[in-house]
């Protein structure tokens, strides 16, 4: 069902699909793992969840993006998959990265959370086999 309202957001937009469009999508997902809010929301008006992200974040600010079930303790590595995500659904396709810098750049954002370990003692929830190839978040 969600690949279904991802595939129709984007389609709606621009009647085609492609490398780009499948970006966009995968940049969705990435927005509602970090807001724990759902493509289209009523609380959003006939907005969707990557324009209430952009309007949200220009008048409130981050913390009423982000979802607050989530670790405070990873708050930069959360801000730079937030990022990653609305590269990933930029308006124009052609200021989407290609799926390979993304899979850069989360690596890199895992990378540098791979050390790190939670208040409580335990291991970061990310892990990476092979993080050696890694880009930059810009």
């Amino acid at each position: 069902m969600l690949s279904i309202v991802l595939f129709t957001v984007e389609y709606a937009y621009t009647m085609r699909v492609n490398e780009k469009s499948d970006i966009y999508s995968f940049g969705v997902v990435i927005l509602e793992l970090v807001t724990g809010r759902l493509p289209v929301d009523p609380e959003f008006g006939e907005k969707d969840l990557v324009k209430w992200i952009c309007t949200t974040l220009d008048q409130k600010g981050l913390d009423h993006v982000l979802d607050p079930n989530l670790d405070s303790c990873f708050k930069e590595e959360i801000c730079k998959v937030l990022h990653i995500g609305l590269l990933c659904t930029s308006p124009l396709p052609i200021n989407r990265p290609s799926m390979r810098r993304v899979v850069k750049m989360l690596q890199e954002v895992g990378g540098e959370s791979q050390s790190k370990t939670a208040k409580d003692g335990k291991l970061t929830p990310y892990y990476y086999e092979d993080a050696s190839d890694q880009g930059s978040v810009a």
